[in-house]
């Protein structure tokens, strides 16, 4: 065994140690100093009037002490510098801030943050579901138009806990996008990639991950920014513009939003699904019959009480063409005179535009008539029963035994063909085409995402 050797000179060595160790502490205090730190933001000095109402002070059962005080100019998790708010929503509030990790040399990244409420079961559910979605699959493109949280984390408040998400910034909605054109009206090549877009994230969400989003509509789909000037420009005209706000009857600071990010530069946008808190994970063994989907977008499956699954997002989608194409609802008597959901006069318009459901799908509905759900639930804009049925929830039934409907007096004078006439000719024949495979009854008989996302009408781009 080799033996032990002492330096010649052990003084010299631990001097040069010391040394050493004094160096590196001076290199790791002066990289401390050229670290970034939190930027000065300035406050507006005259709050608004207490007496008027905004943002999520509007929001039904709004609780000041549920929402966290956030404040321009705040630092979260030692680590994200709030600068303004972007949004608001029911259970949480939306802010842009820096990222102050690295150093000031170096390029400085802007992200999201949804600041979840006191109660954070809804953030963390979405968070759960999201950490269904992988972030890759190389047999399939769609990830990339799936937004889902980069990290997240628990700060705690005076009152509570709060999950915070973070995520990649977006310019807007897919239907405030639709305003930075002429009418509204987003042009045809364009609207043709958003779909095929889309579509593949959607492909990738039920194919990969298993899970049925539930809640697709324009304002689930966002917009990214075109060019990462405009957001360079947004973030330091924040520390120009103070932000609006009110100081409401709890002492906490309502700030208005600074979502306006300008005019379009140019059309290179990707849209992204967003807001998976109402996503399902689907379970082979159990039989999805819960109602879900907003009113205009709801598929006939859940209403008639006979299972869903991935083929309720390709009506859903189908149903959103016409919110792209024509700017407005494809269904227009969704809801009868005192405002309420009105299920059986959805489905007499679904009858006008593609004639009567098929036997075999009724068979479904009346075989599954019994089965129930719970807890039970009561719908917002529905009757207000407590149920736990879909016939019960939707004031069924709607067909005899026989498949008659029985409210034909609801069934309306229209046409599919009647309902695009911001198209025509070839583009017409081929989006109707690509809208009769995404509308049908039985959700078996749909096509699924990947093939709608090769369909001829999404092709000559």
């Amino acid at each position: 065994m080799a033996s032990l050797r002492w330096p010649a000179n052990p003084l010299s060595t631990c001097t040069r140690l010391h040394k050493t160790t004094r160096i590196t502490q001076l290199c790791t205090r002066n990289l401390s100093i050229l670290r970034r730190k939190p930027l000065i933001i300035p406050h507006s000095l005259n709050p608004l009037s207490r007496d008027e109402p905004v943002e999520e002070e509007k929001s039904p059962g709004y609780r000041s002490e549920d929402y966290y005080p956030a404040k321009p100019g705040e630092v979260l998790a030692d680590r994200y510098q709030l600068i303004t708010k972007l949004g608001w929503g029911m259970a949480s509030t939306v802010w842009l801030a820096r990222d102050m990790t690295g150093y000031r040399w170096q390029q400085e990244t802007v992200v999201a943050l949804k600041i979840g409420n006191t109660n954070c079961d809804a953030e963390e559910h979405e968070l759960a579901l999201e950490g269904h979605i992988p972030q890759s699959d190389a047999t399939r493109e769609g990830r990339i138009f799936l937004r889902t949280a980069l990290e997240s984390f628990i700060f705690e408040s005076k009152a509570s806990r709060h999950l915070c998400l973070v995520y990649e910034p977006m310019r807007e909605s897919l239907r405030d996008f639709r305003y930075r054109f002429v009418d509204a009206q987003i042009p045809l090549v364009l609207i043709k990639l958003y779909i095929r877009m889309l579509l593949l994230g959607l492909d990738y969400l039920h194919s990969v991950c298993r899970l049925v989003h539930t809640d697709l509509k324009l304002d689930n789909i966002m917009m990214s920014f075109e060019d990462p000037v405009v957001l360079d420009g947004f973030t330091t005209l924040q520390f120009q513009v103070p932000m609006e706000y009110k100081i409401d009857s709890a002492g906490r600071h309502v700030y208005l939003c600074h979502n306006e990010f300008g005019p379009l530069r140019k059309a290179r946008n990707i849209p992204k699904i967003v807001d998976f808190g109402s996503a399902i994970k689907l379970n082979p063994d159990a039989k999805c019959i819960w109602p879900i989907q907003p009113h205009h977008y709801r598929a006939p499956e859940v209403i008639l009480g006979c299972g869903w699954n991935t083929g309720a997002d390709i009506w859903n989608m189908g149903v959103l063409l016409w919110n792209l194409l024509q700017g407005r609802n494809l269904y227009t008597q969704v809801y009868d005179v005192h405002g309420y959901y009105s299920a059986k006069s959805h489905l007499a318009e679904m009858i006008a535009l593609f004639g009567p459901p098929p036997p075999e799908m009724l068979a479904r509905a009346r075989e599954m008539r019994n089965q129930t759900w719970s807890p039970k639930i009561r719908m917002t804009g529905c009757n207000g029963k407590l149920s736990d049925t879909a016939e019960d929830l939707f004031d069924g039934p709607f067909f005899d035994e026989e498949g008659e409907f029985l409210y034909p007096d609801l069934i309306p004078e229209r046409k599919l063909v009647d309902t695009l006439p911001v198209l025509e000719g070839k583009d017409k024949e081929m989006f109707l085409d690509l809208a009769r495979n995404m509308l049908v009854w039985d959700p078996t008989e749909r096509l699924t995402a990947a093939e709608l996302a090769e369909h001829p009408a999404l092709q000559d781009n």
